[in-house]
């Protein structure tokens, strides 16, 4: 079910330019204004000028983590708790340093279905409660629609 909205900002965060641009991309498709950063030091500079409707970031960037910038944007922008959405292929992180993560917020792996992205997004604009602690797309189901597995 879409609800009426206004267009929703994203921040879409990613150090992998192929992948951030992908994932831009689709949500701009889907009436999305649509800010891109390269990491999460970039991203929360932006965030600091402005806020957005939802985060779509990256887990494992190399200077500061998506739980990094998770923590950082709730005292900066406590408004977006319930609207970040976590991508990551693995190693995943020690699942007690997600915990508080999951409690309010979505996680995605990689390769992932923009289609189950764009469900996530809706969801977090929704206000939709977290039932799942995360989604895999399984590998043997991989289409045009799927971007940015592990190599």
């Amino acid at each position: 079910m879409t609800i009426p909205r206004k267009t929703w900002s994203v921040l879409m965060v990613d150090d992998n330019p192929a992948m951030r641009e992908a994932i831009a991309r689709s949500l701009a498709r889907r009436g999305c204004a649509v800010t891109t950063a390269t990491g999460a030091a970039e991203a929360l500079a932006s965030l600091r000028r402005q806020s957005c409707d939802v985060v779509v970031t990256d887990l494992n960037m190399p200077e500061q983590s998506g739980l990094w910038l998770w923590r950082q944007a709730m005292i900066v922008r406590p408004e977006l708790r319930g609207r970040f959405v976590l991508i990551a292929s693995e190693p995943l992180p020690d699942p007690r340093s997600m915990d508080l993560f999951l409690e309010s917020e979505r996680f995605l792996l990689k390769p992932l279905s923009l289609d189950t992205l764009w469900r996530m997004v809706e969801e977090a604009m929704q206000g939709t409660p977290q039932v799942a602690k995360g989604s895999r797309v399984e590998p043997q189901a991989r289409s045009a629609g799927r971007v940015g597995g592990a190599p």
